[in-house]
């Protein structure tokens, strides 16, 4: 058991590889034994095609656990489903104790994207469904902050957003290829929130400075995101780090959030799926041939069937839920 203020920098001006370090190396143990990965991740090919990164990983495809059937944004939590609790010792990395006292998981995943790709359960053993809660946002924010890594992300997959598990959870990616949302122009909106509108599928956007509180911004994130599931709206999160939206020099921590189309039932594999990963601009892809053979206006056509109907319309809606005070005006 580790407590997060163990991970804390002394400096939190510069990068700090505890958390990464131990991380890796669990994982990487993990990974040498048998029968606990239902593939193992070992010398993927991968390729940039402009500022898109593909990868091709045909075992994901193949080898791991059938999705959850999902049938509503808000479905509830099923103990009787696979779930995180269920989940043999081996595949634990380590646990974590918020300062409220909760005891968060941090779990390998066996079908992984790449490698060290792993999941945050925030309190597992509360048996939350896949939906966001205000204080997982905090942690996931915190958990940014303390690793203060370009190479570090988190994402997120709401239910009918291709998440598998209705059990809460983050993913944790350990990527050293900068992505195109990382340095994409966002539009002041309102309040906190940006638009990463010149995007295939535009997105709300917050950013967090490195000493700023993330209570403030996951409040403002969480704000958005109960909007969201009272319209029914999937969406996905991602969280690196990037450009200043302001165009100041030092970097920020960048909260993307896409609304998307729903995508109800087991999923359906082709080429690729479009969860929070490719909506980055990172694509695992399953067979050879697509991922020869693909380019940027196949990509970003595949991208632009999530975006939102009438997303101008939703823009105007966001702005009026944010209309206190403008205290982020430039």
């Amino acid at each position: 058991m580790y407590s997060i203020s163990e991970f804390l920098p002394a400096d939190c001006k510069v990068n700090n590889s505890k958390f990464i370090v131990l991380l890796q190396e669990k994982w990487d143990e993990i990974h040498g034994k048998i029968n606990v990965f239902r593939y193992k991740i070992d010398n993927l090919r991968e390729k940039a095609v402009d500022r898109y990164l593909i990868q091709l990983n045909p075992d994901r495809c193949s080898n791991r656990r059938t999705p959850e059937h999902i049938e509503a944004i808000c479905q509830p939590f099923n103990k009787d489903k696979f779930n995180f609790t269920k989940v043999s010792q081996e595949e634990i990395i380590m646990s974590i104790r918020d300062i409220d006292d909760s005891i968060s998981t941090i779990l390998v995943n066996v079908s992984p994207i790449s490698q060290y790709h792993s999941l945050l359960c925030p309190s597992v053993n509360n048996c939350l469904p896949q939906v966001v809660t205000e204080e997982s946002l905090n942690l996931a924010m915190k958990l940014m902050q303390i690793v203060n890594s370009r190479v570090f992300r988190i994402g997120f997959n709401s239910l009918c957003a291709l998440a598998s598990v209705n059990h809460l959870h983050y993913h944790l990616f350990i990527e050293k290829h900068e992505l195109p949302v990382e340095d994409g122009k966002c539009i002041h909106i309102n309040g906190p929130v940006f638009c990463l509108y010149e995007y295939p599928v535009p997105a709300f956007c917050f950013q967090l400075q490195q000493d700023d509180c993330t209570y403030k911004v996951a409040n403002d994130v969480y704000k958005l995101l109960q909007y969201f599931l009272s319209k029914e709206i999937a969406h996905n999160i991602f969280m690196t780090k990037g450009k200043n939206f302001n165009g100041g020099t030092e970097e920020v921590l960048r909260v993307i959030v896409w609304p998307r189309r729903n995508s109800t039932g087991v999923k359906q594999l082709g080429a690729f799926n479009v969860a929070v990963c490719e909506l980055s601009g990172w694509f695992p892809v399953y067979n050879a041939d697509d991922f020869e053979k693909l380019q940027r206006s196949d990509l970003e056509a595949e991208l632009k069937k999530w975006k939102v109907d009438d997303f101008d319309v939703l823009c105007n809606v966001i702005k009026s839920l944010f209309s206190y005070i403008d205290f982020y005006s430039f």
